[in-house]
């Protein structure tokens, strides 16, 4: 579904690892869907996801404050807005009212990768001028 290429690396290898990893979680979601996968196994992924995109965010975070990246506060509350977002939707999946559907993986597919080439790219290029 999502592939990694050169155009999402950020030259920095941690967090690069971190975004090949948020796709590699992405897809198996995405995967599941396509197998018919159970809720149970669907609801796993999905929180596999999550997580990883927790931790992920962490990291990055913690990165833009060691550089003195001065867009962190702005790129936090993009993080806790998509955090927000998809952690309702899990909720709302877990007791029955939202599908597991191809749109959901799109959303998330969608946000990560123009997350990475524009939010992203800012803190690499003020790291890169470091």
């Amino acid at each position: 579904m999502i592939e990694w290429t050169k155009d999402y690396s950020v030259q920095i290898e941690h967090l690069d690892q971190d975004h090949q990893a948020l796709f590699a979680a992405l897809n198996r979601f995405y995967e599941g869907i396509q197998k018919c996968a159970t809720n149970d196994n669907l609801e796993i992924l999905l929180t596999d996801l999550i997580q990883y995109a927790k931790v992920h965010f962490q990291n990055e975070e913690a990165f833009m404050l060691k550089i003195g990246f001065d867009g962190l506060e702005a790129h936090k509350k993009e993080h806790e807005a998509f955090s927000g977002l998809v952690l309702d939707y899990l909720n709302r999946f877990k007791k029955g009212t939202a599908p597991a559907s191809y749109e959901v993986t799109h959303y998330i597919m969608d946000w990560i990768t123009k997350h990475i080439k524009r939010e992203d790219m800012q803190y690499a290029k003020f790291a890169g001028k470091k």
